[in-house]
């Protein structure tokens, strides 16, 4: 099984040395950061040429401002730079390019809502529909927009593995201000759904993708009521979906916070024997991570 999961994330790598969203797809920096980081994992001799051209894709596109772009046709900086910096952030050759990535995704901010919004919601007197803290910023999918949990656990997770060598800089605030904007949009009982945890006066339900990537990107909260209340949310949910993508992320998840996920492993490969999951990169990739990996990349 694990051999037949190696076999499709390879056979997913172009000729130029990145992956795409599915085999055959254009590479992009979340595909490539994903499966360098699952290779390096594994920790595997016989797949080290295949993470070189890997890493040395992701060195091509690194834009002049340090950033990267989704690919090479869109060349703006994105959220994808967290990614990037998680996936080289061991390299001792690349160690100045990811310090210079960490620095400007450092100056990257999510936006609070706009005035225009603010008079609608006002006007139409649900100005407090939306449950949320608007002076909490995080991260967002594209520059100067909203921002979403997702993209600032990306971050969060990418900026507290550099910590340490960025003194001098505003990273303990982005990180306290981050952190707190997490739990902030924590849905009730624990868990976390993409953006918010209530709309209109309607509660929102968490997923399992995005209450692992939170619980991750907090995992030095481990102690905390809502990291205990989040974890016994995201065992329930896991158990109930049959996306691969999200089981793979809590197997990680509760790897991570030294919880028992053998029962998430048997059905991380029974949706690979049923589906090979749609052949998509970054699934692929986590599976290797949570089944096999020697190391896990998104340890703080």
């Amino acid at each position: 099984m694990l051999d037949r999961i190696i076999i499709n994330l390879l056979q997913n790598q172009n000729p130029d040395g990145g992956w795409g969203a599915l085999r055959g797809k254009r590479s992009n920096t979340e595909a490539t950061s994903l499966a360098v980081a699952a290779l390096k994992a594994l920790a595997d001799n016989e797949l080290a040429e295949n993470r070189k051209r890997g890493v040395a894709w992701l060195v091509r596109q690194q834009n002049q401002d340090h950033s990267w772009p989704l690919n090479e046709t869109v060349k703006e900086g994105s959220w994808t730079t967290a990614l990037a910096i998680t996936a080289l952030g061991d390299i001792a050759e690349n160690s100045e390019r990811v310090l210079a990535a960490a620095r400007w995704l450092l100056e990257q901010e999510g936006s609070k809502p706009g005035i225009l919004a603010e008079i609608v919601l006002w006007a139409t007197g649900k100005s407090g529909a939306n449950k949320l803290n608007k002076d909490l910023i995080g991260w967002s999918w594209v520059p100067s927009s909203f921002s979403w949990v997702e993209p600032t656990s990306y971050a969060l997770i990418a900026l507290k593995k550099q910590r340490g060598r960025l003194a001098g800089t505003n990273v303990d605030e982005r990180i306290r201000q981050a952190d707190a904007m997490i739990y902030d949009r924590m849905c009730t009982g624990g868990g976390w759904n993409y953006g918010n945890s209530k709309v209109l006066d309607y509660a929102l339900w968490p997923y399992p993708d995005i209450t692992a990537l939170a619980l991750i990107a907090m995992q030095d909260h481990a102690k905390e009521k809502a990291n205990q209340e989040s974890l016994q949310v995201l065992s329930k949910i896991a158990l109930e979906t049959d996306s691969g993508f999200g089981l793979c992320w809590a197997a990680i998840c509760l790897n991570l916070y030294g919880q028992d996920h053998s029962q998430f492993h048997k059905r991380i490969e029974k949706r690979f024997a049923a589906t090979a999951f749609l052949g998509e990169t970054k699934t692929l990739a986590l599976a290797l991570i949570s089944l096999r990996g020697k190391s896990n990349p998104f340890h703080i």
